[in-house]
């Protein structure tokens, strides 16, 4: 493995500039999800460069009446088919590795609130800056450049190569990688890397979550004749205060596998832990009215040791509880689905092999470690039974995906397309 790495790293740097090009027109291209407009020029650039490496590439879109019944009834305000890339390296006799990342992105949010345009793909700081940088367009250029670089090279296979670029994950609950997986479309791949992941880290878990939406009715009147209503904020007061009871008993459970040292260091605690997070409110539009309706909003996090219904029991039992301390408490409990939880043994031969070849290759310490963070990766991981690990270019606290300032090291790109082409021209 020595030889191959040192040949592959040699080059790497040389493909620098067409690494970062392909990154920001990707991050140029917005996907923000939702809506999800834009989906169809993104998949239709990248497909054809898949097809010049030999790839059989193709676009598979979810059906509209999947798409319609399993994503859409629950977020109406996604729009457009759903293309996915799905690409293959049929190589006689090897066995089966799938790649995957994913080409949505969460939205820019106030886009007066970043230093950056947030859709240009700044170059500063040894850092490529835009929405979608690090979550997760450069793991999907990542996969690309790989096998560029090893088409080049002139570098032989050990495995067959699958590569897997898909929409929706931002929002699920039902995507095209879902529902590749369950076409059947993975069945001879004998592992996974899911390259939406940290770097520095190797991921063999993470927390399953779904949302949660709390809508508080009242009766609305003049502010000056306040007592002949029903406040749904100030009624809101019990409610909020069993939720918060409920995360305080949640954030007890902890698992038994170890979270990122980099969120560990900023206080998230050294192993996995149960999330239950209140993230929206809003009610009311005008000083002098009683609103309403007040709308509450968040998720929970469970861990791969819980059980995802005595979860969603536990929240159903908490607003219970507040409808009984406050008897004007007028409250609709809505679930929507998200992603389930899964987990690899940290002992597994893949993940010790990816960690292996990520630390020849770069040098440092590559825990394996599980994830707060939920993904359709264990959808698949749960239906495939296919061993499944996360390495990415993610760090928390730093690349700030899903945050104001989105970015990515340009190191930590070029570091992945090693790993990459070190896992394609390897077996364990």
């Amino acid at each position: 493995m020595d030889e191959l790495r040192i040949r592959i790293a040699k080059v790497v740097d040389t493909y620098q500039e067409q690494i970062v090009a392909t990154l920001r027109e990707w991050v140029r291209i917005s996907t923000q999800n939702p809506p999800g407009e834009r989906y169809v020029e993104l998949v239709e650039r990248i497909v054809p460069r898949f097809a010049a490496l030999g790839f059989d590439a193709r676009r598979v879109d979810v059906p509209p009446e999947v798409f319609e019944q399993r994503s859409r009834a629950h977020y109406p305000e996604l729009v457009g088919p759903r293309p996915n890339v799905l690409a293959r390296l049929a190589q006689p006799g090897k066995p089966g590795l799938l790649w995957y990342c994913h080409l949505d992105t969460v939205p820019v949010g106030d886009a007066a609130q970043w230093t950056i345009p947030p859709l240009e793909g700044v170059i500063k700081e040894g850092r490529v800056w835009g929405r979608g940088t690090a979550d997760s367009k450069a793991g999907c250029v990542a996969a690309l450049a790989a096998f560029e670089l090893l088409r080049d090279l002139g570098i032989a296979l050990a495995v067959s190569p699958v590569v897997a670029l898909t929409t929706d994950e931002e929002t699920g609950p039902y995507t095209g990688l879902m529902y590749l997986a369950d076409q059947g479309t993975f069945r001879d791949c004998a592992w996974f890397h899911s390259l939406d992941g940290a770097a520095g880290a190797v991921g063999v878990a993470n927390a399953g979550a779904f949302t949660w939406t709390i809508r508080v009715r009242g009766k609305s009147v003049h502010s000056g004749f306040s007592p002949l209503g029903v406040n749904p904020i100030e009624h809101s007061l019990v409610l909020l205060e069993e939720i918060l009871a409920l995360k305080r008993a949640v954030q007890e459970r902890v698992s038994a596998i170890p979270a990122s040292p980099a969120v560990a260091a900023r206080g998230g605690g050294s192993h996995l832990r149960g999330l239950l997070n209140v993230n929206i409110a809003h009610g009311g539009y005008k000083h002098n009215i009683v609103p309403a309706e007040f709308v509450i909003e968040g998720d929970r996090r469970f861990l791969p040791e819980e059980d995802e219904e005595a979860a969603i029991g536990e929240l159903r039992a908490a607003v219970e509880r507040a409808r009984a301390r406050d008897p004007l408490l007028d409250a609709a409990l809505r679930i929507r689905p998200f992603y389930t939880s899964y987990a690899l043994p940290m002992d597994h031969p893949w993940a010790l092999h990816v960690r292996r070849v990520a630390e020849e290759v770069t040098g440092h310490e590559h825990p394996i470690i599980g994830s707060n963070g939920s993904s359709d990766v264990a959808h698949v991981a749960r239906v495939t039974g296919i061993p499944t690990v996360k390495l990415g270019v993610n760090r928390p606290g730093e690349t700030n995906h899903h945050g104001i300032d989105e970015n990515v090291r340009i190191a930590d790109v070029l570091s992945l397309v090693k790993i990459i082409c070190v896992l394609a021209a390897t077996t364990e």
